[in-house]
């Protein structure tokens, strides 16, 4: 049983007091009202989840508070009662939006208070759905894509010009730029955001699976194929299908794809009879398809087909003004402690000077990492990931003060790696488990730095 505030109305006190004496026994918290005008009153000063009203009364009738009531909030509840019913005033009493229609007195309890229940089950259900659907459109709203840098305002721009179309979008950029992040915003900032939003990864997809999975199925069109099955392309039907990482699809493959985004004509395995679906198609790939085509990885007639409309995701080291507004963001959204982190400011020159392989989502886990290993109130350079001092590549911008920072992390560095090996008793496999490297990059450390293991006596 669910419990929740309900509002009986009804102007025979007898009637009233029944009722709500009965709903009281079931634990519901019941308000009282005699007739229409006092309900609508008490309506807007109470969180009330169910109305139940008598149909005849003097003034407001219950038909006339059930629209008054609808007006104020659609999705309220009413169950309407009357000693006079009729068919004809219960089809027009469902017609007006009620829950449900009893005749007075009720005779059945059991089903009154399980129609009550269920009526407050569906409106729970229902103001669930509208929260995260809030959740979802404010989770994809501009304000969550975080940049200020001249390359994100134009893709701010981009992303408000095409959204009201239904115009195929190929986004590319680096694994990390937050490519799905933009999809989904797309999506989620269009004419269908109230329809499906189905994502494909198509690099996921075996040649054996790719046209069951994108196309569906007969039954007995293979070994199997007990039951008729709808795709990926019918199941966004009217919504938005995105395609992920379509750049590691093989080029064999690649004419499975072509066809349907070409004509919006699907043929399901087994059958042959087309279908004609409406679905608008987001495209993400972490490669740049025009160098894949000459290279000739990828189909040039699908490339064209796709880059009706093309964005390319800057990676964040081409946009690292942008860094100290993603870490307050990313504070914010981890933010667990009441006093407020601060960083100190060697540590935000080190990020700046960082390469970020792994882009925004790198950004994120070393935020958390930061955060969690933080002792203080403030972030130190000793707070920060080991991953991030054993970049493999050392290609770092030379930025202003770079050299006295390069030659602070090489110390700090080396520091941390002895500071393993004392841990670990110098034993090398437990040292690279601790520092999450290969045991040869250990290796690779311990030469640079010229770490030596300490002089042990042999016994005699």
């Amino acid at each position: 049983m669910i419990t929740s505030a309900i509002l009986v109305v009804d102007d025979d006190p007898n009637a009233q007091f029944t009722i709500a004496q009965m709903l009281r026994d079931e634990g519901y918290d019941i308000f009282t009202a005699g007739n229409g005008r006092d309900a609508l009153e008490i309506f807007k000063k109470n969180s009330i989840k169910l109305v139940i009203s008598d149909i005849r009364m003097p003034g407001l009738s219950g038909i006339d508070l059930l629209k008054e009531l609808k007006n104020i909030d659609p999705r309220i509840a009413v169950i309407l009662l009357t000693g006079f019913g009729s068919v004809t005033m219960a089809v027009d009493a469902l017609k007006q939006g009620a829950y449900y229609f009893f005749e007075k007195p009720i005779i059945n309890n059991s089903k009154f208070l399980a129609i009550i229940n269920q009526a407050l089950k569906t409106q729970q259900l229902e103001e669930e759905v509208v929260g995260l659907r809030k959740e979802v459109e404010e989770k994809y709203s501009f304000p969550n894509i975080i940049g200020q840098h001249p390359k994100m305002v134009s893709i701010f721009d981009f992303i408000a010009k095409i959204s009201k179309t239904d115009k195929t979008v190929l986004i590319q950029g680096e694994s990390g730029t937050g490519k799905d992040l933009i999809a989904k915003t797309i999506h989620y900032n269009s004419p269908r955001r109230n329809k499906p939003l189905v994502t494909v990864n198509c690099g996921a997809l075996t040649e054996s699976l790719l046209s069951s999975e994108l196309f569906g199925h007969s039954r007995g069109a293979f070994t199997g194929a007990i039951k008729d099955t709808i795709g990926r392309f019918q199941a966004a039907e009217g919504g938005t299908l995105i395609l992920e990482e379509i750049g590691e699809v093989p080029l064999p493959s690649q004419k499975v794809y072509l066809k349907v985004i070409e004509e919006k004509v699907l043929e399901p395995v087994g059958s042959n009879q087309t279908r004609k679906v409406d679905v608008r198609i987001i495209v993400t790939t972490n490669r740049m398809l025009q160098e894949e085509v000459a290279k000739g990885t990828f189909r040039k007639d699908l490339f064209y087909r796709l880059s009706i409309l093309s964005l390319v995701i800057p990676p964040l080291r081409d946009r690292i003004s942008d860094l100290p507004l993603l870490i307050d963001y990313f504070f914010k959204k981890f933010q667990e402690r009441e006093a407020r982190l601060e960083i100190e400011p060697e540590v935000l020159r080190f990020l700046k000077t960082y390469s970020w392989p792994g882009n925004i989502r790198e950004l994120s886990n070393v935020i958390q990492h930061m955060m969690t290993f933080c002792k203080g109130d403030r972030i130190t350079m000793s707070d920060l990931p080991p991953s991030v001092f054993l970049e493999e590549n050392g290609e770092r911008g030379m930025a202003e003060g770079e050299i006295d920072l390069a030659r602070m992390v090489s110390d700090l560095e080396k520091k941390w790696i002895m500071k393993k090996l004392e841990e670990s008793d110098w034993n090398k496999e437990k040292t690279s488990q601790l520092l999450g490297i290969t045991r040869r990059m250990l290796i690779d450390r311990l030469k640079k730095y010229d770490i030596t293991g300490p002089v042990r006596l042999r016994k005699n």
